[in-house]
């Protein structure tokens, strides 16, 4: 029986759905499929409990650094082109040379590794009660994947479902270190 300071098995248990990304139809290679995981409603309602209560504590504490823009709130991608634009235009006008690097992270949900989330509620100060329901959280969850002859179950030991309300919150708090760099 689950105590109030744990995430319920049950509410952990994804049934993936494949779906086949866009332009990768008559592919053979099994990475044309994006899994999509189904959660119990239960989970998804805590998940979005517990994902809003980390980021009020995040957002007030002034944690997360000024130049993240994905997943935050008052924030998108109009304030990162500004941005960039009012940074182009000083550098042009000095006579500076200017590079623009893009990252894209194959598979970010998916190969977040979770220690290092937990690592970055410890450092911004996450509260023991929200800290422990996530340390639950990615504990124990299992993927069931179901076709017409196979059925397979497994435990999920890094990431988080696609799909999970937690996973753009969990990604800017594992990836705020990186943006604390200075180059």
């Amino acid at each position: 029986m689950p105590t109030k300071r744990s995430f319920p098995k049950e509410w952990k248990r994804a049934k993936l759905i494949p779906i086949t990304k866009p332009g990768k139809e008559n592919s053979n290679d099994v990475s044309k499929f994006r899994p999509i995981s189904l959660l119990i409603e239960g989970g998804k309602v805590l998940e979005k409990v517990l994902i809003n209560r980390i980021n009020y504590h995040v957002v007030s504490h002034d944690f997360m650094n000024i130049h993240q823009y994905g997943f935050m709130p008052q924030k998108g991608t109009t304030d990162t082109t500004m941005e960039i634009k009012e940074f182009v235009t000083e550098g042009l006008a000095a006579g500076e040379i200017m590079v623009l690097i893009s990252l894209d992270v194959k598979d970010a949900f998916d190969a977040s590794w979770r220690p290092s989330i937990l690592n970055g509620l410890r450092a911004c100060g996450c509260p023991k009660n929200l800290y422990n329901l996530t340390k639950s959280y990615f504990s124990q969850c299992i993927a069931n994947l179901s076709t017409n002859n196979i059925r397979l179950e497994r435990e999920v030991s890094k990431g988080y479902p696609q799909g999970s309300c937690c996973g753009p919150g969990f990604w800017n708090i594992q990836f705020n270190s990186l943006l604390q760099l200075e180059f």
